[in-house]
């Protein structure tokens, strides 16, 4: 019912679109007949009154396909045609305008059979209207050992998983109808209905829930029967008792894609207002997080707060071109990266090769199908942060390396002085660290470091931003949030890191961290900033450490 609601109320927010778009007909082809009488005259401004003609033009033959009206945008690429070839070559000036009446005359009458309120050509439902805005915390663990299922359900906690514990397969398939699907299960293989009872539970769950749900196996067997029986079963994960609870976290993170870094970004750059909220729209409905931008002179700001993935632009738009747009965004050095898709129905070779020469990654012809406007962004921007990653995140924990980090801390106060809002810098630091390689070895260190970014990362919030300063040295930023409530939540942080189980050989150990704070507005400059940060945290540690202290 839910699902159906939310269909209606989009497929009616399209129609809605659609009659405003056509509404607006009228006064476009007014504006049209305008710049062409300008031509003819001879005015002083008759070069841009033919530029503003074939981009009147040519943003009807891109658009109109989009809302249902296929016909009137073949209608439009003709005339822009016609326009395109007479600044070319050149006619006689009786003859063009005979020729532009004649397609003029076409246009008008095929708007005329545009029937007002109409449904659009393509009803198709927006792909990904039943998404779950928020996935599911939720994780099943059946374990018979209630000691160790306790324990799973504690650590995994202090990640911020939320757990259900089932002490045998009988128990769980109980109560697997009509309960809520879980992110993940974590099941061992033997439990008392059987050596290999895990497995088939794990096929039953399947079954039940109607498709794969990301499963971890674990098991006090290594030997190959055991783990061939896993994966039969579709396990994503096996691991062997005594449990890293650290690499469990990990591993749940990465079966249920929540390190994939949220959703992906794109900056609509489109001129027709109704046009950039449709595209908006149609890429909103796939789980991608779409802005609409009608101004081009705005993009600089725009790139600044909404940092997207991608851009998604229009080739002809008032006060400058696509093209001249994509030039000022190169020009600086944050934005040179940031993959710039063109929206026309230009195919000329030419404009191909001035795009490519300011960076432009791909062109799509206008109109464009829903399916494959989805597609083609979703294809470019997985490009984007692949190749992004190699470049910006620390190797071993997948968190943002020192420059990267920098970088968008700077980016992200001069958005605080600009907005005048708050931002709480903390660098963190693990407690004798240099103890933890001595006694167990680096390969364990690394994974304590691990252990750390994994619980920052699925312990702040999205909007918070945290990178590998070096070593065993953390930095993150809270963006909108003031010292005293970092503090707190860095506090609450503290508490958990050190109540997880590491291990090392054959023993267990916890370790902890010290932090040290600072804000913004009391420091607007980076450098200084950092500096403050870091004094507070060499404060903490002459405190005994495992503690937070404010700058």
């Amino acid at each position: 019912m839910g699902a159906d609601t939310t269909l209606s109320a989009k497929l009616n927010k399209l129609a809605a679109r659609r009659e405003a778009y056509r509404s607006q007909m009228p006064v476009r082809l007014a504006e049209i007949r305008s710049a062409w009488d300008a031509l003819l005259r001879g005015d002083a401004g008759a070069p841009a009154s033919r530029h503003e003609l074939v981009r009147h033009v040519h943003s009807i033959a891109g658009s109109a396909g989009t809302f249902g009206m296929s016909a009137l945008g073949e209608k439009a690429l003709e005339l822009e045609q016609f326009l395109v070839g007479l600044a070319d070559t050149g006619s006689d000036a009786a003859r063009a305008a005979d020729e532009f009446q004649r397609h003029y005359t076409q246009l008008v009458t095929q708007l005329e059979q545009v029937p007002a309120g109409a449904a659009p050509a393509t009803t198709a439902p927006v792909v990904g209207v039943a998404r779950e805005a928020h996935p599911s915390n939720l994780v099943y663990v059946v374990e018979d050992d209630a000691v160790l299922a306790q324990e799973i359900a504690a650590q995994l906690g202090a990640f911020g998983w939320e757990v259900q514990v089932f002490g045998d397969a009988t128990g769980m398939q109980d109560l697997l109808h009509g309960q809520p699907d879980p992110a993940a299960v974590v099941i061992d293989l033997g439990l008392p209905e059987g050596r290999l009872a895990g497995a088939a539970l794990m096929r039953r769950i399947n079954e039940a829930v109607g498709h794969h749900v990301p499963q971890v196996m674990i098991s006090a067997s290594w030997d190959w029967d055991s783990r061939l029986a896993a994966v039969r079963a579709g396990a994503d994960a096996y691991m062997v008792k005594p449990i890293d609870f650290g690499l469990l976290a990990e591993r749940l993170d990465t079966i249920t894609n929540r390190r994939a870094g949220g959703p992906a970004k794109v900056l609509v750059v489109e001129d027709t207002r109704v046009l950039a909220e449709l595209f908006a729209q149609i890429l909103a409905g796939a789980g991608i997080e779409a802005r609409a931008l009608n101004d081009p002179t705005k993009v600089l700001d725009a790139l600044v707060d909404f940092n997207p993935d991608l851009i998604l632009m229009d080739l002809y738009m008032p006060g400058c071109s696509g093209i001249e747009a994509a030039r000022v965004i190169r020009q600086d050095a944050k934005f040179t990266t940031v993959p710039i898709v063109f929206l026309s129905t230009e195919s000329g070779r030419q404009q191909h090769l001035a795009a490519m020469e300011v960076g432009a990654d791909d062109f799509l012809h206008k109109p464009i199908s829903d399916a494959e406007l989805i597609t083609a962004v979703s294809a470019r921007v997985g490009r984007f942060r692949a190749l992004s990653a190699l470049v910006r995140q620390d190797s071993l924990t997948g968190l943002l390396n020192h420059i990267s980090f920098k970088l968008q801390l700077e980016t992200e106060i001069e958005r605080c002085k600009r907005a005048g809002t708050t931002l709480a810098l903390a660098m963190l630091d693990i407690d004798h660290f240099k103890r933890v390689n001595d006694t167990y070895g680096h390969p364990v260190g690394d994974h304590v470091i691990r252990t750390l970014a994994q619980l920052l990362r699925r312990r702040l919030r999205k909007s918070d931003i945290v990178g590998r300063y070096g070593g065993e040295e953390f930095a993150l930023f809270m963006p909108d949030t003031n010292v005293d409530g970092a503090a707190k939540i860095l506090e609450h942080l503290r508490a958990q890191f050190a109540s997880i189980s590491l291990v090392g050989g054959e023993a267990t150990f916890q370790c902890t961290f010290s932090a040290g704070i600072a804000g913004v507005p009391a420091v607007t400059a980076m450098d200084e900033l950092i500096q403050a940060a870091d004094a507070a945290l060499y404060a903490a540690k002459r405190a005994g450490r495992n503690c937070i202290r404010v700058a």
